[in-house]
């Protein structure tokens, strides 16, 4: 079987991370040969080619149309049987080249992002057409974005992530974190790592920080990632005057070093599919507190092994963060099960297994 990974994203994001784990994961299997293509100034392409693995490129002038072309041209030459797209607006080009397509070739589209599709006839028609033989989506929450629109359910399947757990659970703490910032080992770290945009909602997170350092000032917040919000999320930090205690440390390579050194990962997001940070926090041992938002509610339940708040709630975060603070005990016990339940369920064994048995019954 000959499969074509589909991506028109040119910067670093989950859903190119993703499917480079899986590329990687099911290069032993011989009953699968598979590609890549994607823009030729793409962060992915630059990974692949440093690998040696078979990536294909084009350059991308514009979102969808310089996409069509090169999709055709790869399914002819190396003979594809499956189109596995990982972005919208690949989807919409590869909609178009299949329908120019004579071969046969059964097309995939993955959906990481729980982000509501808007109720109109040319939305639906995207989703739901008969060029499009599946649609997965790594939770529960991804994929009723699609009942919602009202797409047969025989077209949908969830195949849930997941990560290396022991890059993650192997780590020491080596106080990064506090060597950085010139802090000292006694205070106590609350983090989140994200892109700075609005789905993640940080303004929450600062508002939640606030609250949280006027009960306890040996409680430092950090914010590892970059985004479009940054500027304003730095100006709101100013203007509560707590710039001393909530710090912006940009984009790290080696995220499991720094999630280490956390006492508690707090997720204030409005939207997620089920955002990988999740398991690595299982893996580290780092217990959570989080909104309700997308699929995380799938992977932890409330007061067994993390706290949740509805989305925008600081009060409650607050609380909740100062909670597990103060208490070792509880926060080991959310720690135990979380990494109990990560081991067993999320790890890379379990995707390439997932993987492979989807791909082998197309």
């Amino acid at each position: 079987m000959n499969i074509l990974n589909v991506t028109s994203i040119v910067e670093w994001r989950g859903g190119d991370a993703q499917m480079y784990t899986i590329y990687n994961l099911l290069k032993k299997h011989k009953a699968l040969n598979q590609y890549i293509l994607c823009p030729i100034n793409s962060v992915l392409y630059e990974k692949a080619v440093h690998d040696d693995a078979q990536v294909l490129s084009y350059i991308k002038k514009n979102k969808v149309f310089s996409l069509i072309n090169p999709i055709i041209d790869a399914v002819k030459k190396h003979d594809i049987d499956v189109l596995h797209i990982h972005d919208s607006s690949a989807l919409s080009a590869a909609i178009i080249a299949k329908i120019c397509l004579k071969k046969e070739v059964k097309l995939i589209y993955s959906r990481k992002r729980n982000n509501r599709i808007k109720k109109n006839f040319f939305k639906k028609l995207k989703y739901d057409n008969k060029y499009i033989y599946k649609i997965v989506s790594v939770s529960k929450a991804v994929e009723q974005i699609f009942h919602d629109i009202h797409i047969s359910s025989e077209k949908l399947l969830t195949i849930y992530d997941a990560i290396n757990v022991a890059a993650f659970s192997n780590k020491n703490k080596v106080g990064l974190i506090h060597k950085e910032l010139n802090l000292s080992q006694d205070i106590q770290i609350i983090g989140n790592i994200s892109s700075l945009s609005k789905q993640k909602d940080l303004v929450t997170f600062i508002n939640t920080a606030e609250k949280v350092i006027k009960k306890n000032q040996n409680v430092h917040f950090v914010i590892l990632g970059s985004g479009s919000e940054e500027q304003l999320l730095k100006e709101l930090v100013h203007t509560k005057k707590i710039e001393n205690y909530v710090f912006f440390l940009g984009f790290k390579p080696n995220v499991a070093d720094y999630l280490n050194e956390f006492d508690v990962l707090l997720m204030t997001s409005v939207t997620e599919g089920l955002p990988l940070t999740i398991y690595e926090a299982f893996a580290s041992q780092i217990p959570i507190v989080s909104t309700k938002a997308g699929g995380i509610p799938e992977v932890i339940t409330d007061g067994e092994n993390g706290f949740l708040t509805e989305i925008g709630d600081d009060k409650t975060l607050a609380e909740k963060c100062l909670l597990l603070l103060n208490n070792s005990n509880l926060a080991n016990n959310f720690k135990e099960k979380s990494f109990t339940l990560v081991k067993n369920n999320f790890d890379l064994k379990n995707l390439e297994e997932n993987y492979y048995n989807f791909y082998t019954t197309l």
